[in-house]
């Protein structure tokens, strides 16, 4: 009776309320392949439309493509998300990432409640699909969602969620990259009123990935734990040798230059709230009180 349910509620599914975005680039290109193959394997009844967010190669996976060149020549990865959402008609977008890649069965009637909490409560901007490890408001609950605190980092952030197109908009300007959009991002959502919402630590992910590393690629080369699994489950003609592989043993230190820059693209974006991020990190680096 559950399952005659459930098929019932997948078949009149308004997939119109809901639209799946995939986030990738030109020089990550090579796992596409690999994120369908396993959507297809592991959510093979996915009822809602999918977007991919590219640049400029085409795409011949089971998607709209939807193209977006800077006019500065390099890529401008928030202006392009921005365009991309705003050719898409639902009111709430799944953001994802390539090289998220799923590695069990995914709930339809999970991401129905994730969504659910959304439409529910205008004031909810997300419900973010795995356990963050954000502060939550309280912990001491068994409810499926939990808030986020305010006023803490990452809460704004590109874990596996549900989102209010309109508020992911709104928190994403032309010039942001995703490192800075995460952590310079995160200041333009506190004391806004917004309500997000982190799955309990308690629950199970309800997108299972493996995000030790963030995904499949960390800093542009393979990750084996995750890329081994997928050879083993799948046909796939890639020779991991081009891209290489991430080392577990070598911390791989971003680049002084890279460090500037990020901090140079915080104060554009969120101009004296980067003092935040600043003192964060002089308290980490010299073990400051």
């Amino acid at each position: 009776m559950v399952a005659h349910t459930l098929n019932m509620m997948k078949e009149n599914a308004p997939s119109n309320d809901l639209t799946i975005v995939v986030n990738t680039c030109d020089a990550y290109h090579d796992v596409l392949g690999i994120f369908f193959h396993a959507l297809q394997d592991c959510w093979p009844d996915c009822p809602y439309p999918v977007v991919i967010n590219t640049e400029s190669l085409t795409c011949t996976h089971p998607a709209r493509v939807h193209h977006h060149s800077s006019r500065i020549g390099a890529d401008d990865w928030g202006a392009r998300l921005r365009a991309t959402l705003s050719t898409i008609d639902s009111e709430f977008v799944m953001m994802l990432y390539d090289d998220f890649i799923l590695e069990a069965p995914v709930s339809y009637e999970r991401v129905q409640q994730a969504l659910g909490l959304l439409q529910a409560q205008p004031s909810a901007a997300v419900t973010y699909l795995i356990d963050t490890a954000v502060p939550l408001s309280r912990t001491d609950t068994d409810d499926i969602f939990v808030a986020i605190k305010d006023r803490v980092d990452y809460r704004l952030n590109s874990a596996p969620a549900i989102w209010r197109k309109q508020a992911l908009m709104n928190y994403t300007e032309a010039g942001d990259n995703p490192w800075a959009w995460e952590v310079f991002g995160s200041y333009r959502t506190w004391g806004d009123g917004q309500v997000f919402y982190s799955l309990n630590p308690k629950q199970s992910n309800i997108y299972p990935y493996n995000h030790k590393k963030g995904g499949a690629i960390y800093r542009g080369k393979w990750v084996r734990e995750v890329v081994e699994e997928v050879e083993k489950k799948y046909l796939l003609n890639i020779d991991w040798t081009l891209r290489g592989f991430s080392s577990d043993t070598v911390f791989e230190k971003r680049s002084l230059m890279w460090k500037l820059n990020f901090l140079q693209t915080g104060f554009r974006m969120v101009g004296l709230k980067a003092f935040h991020f600043l003192a964060g990190y002089i308290r980490v680096k010299f073990h400051v009180r």
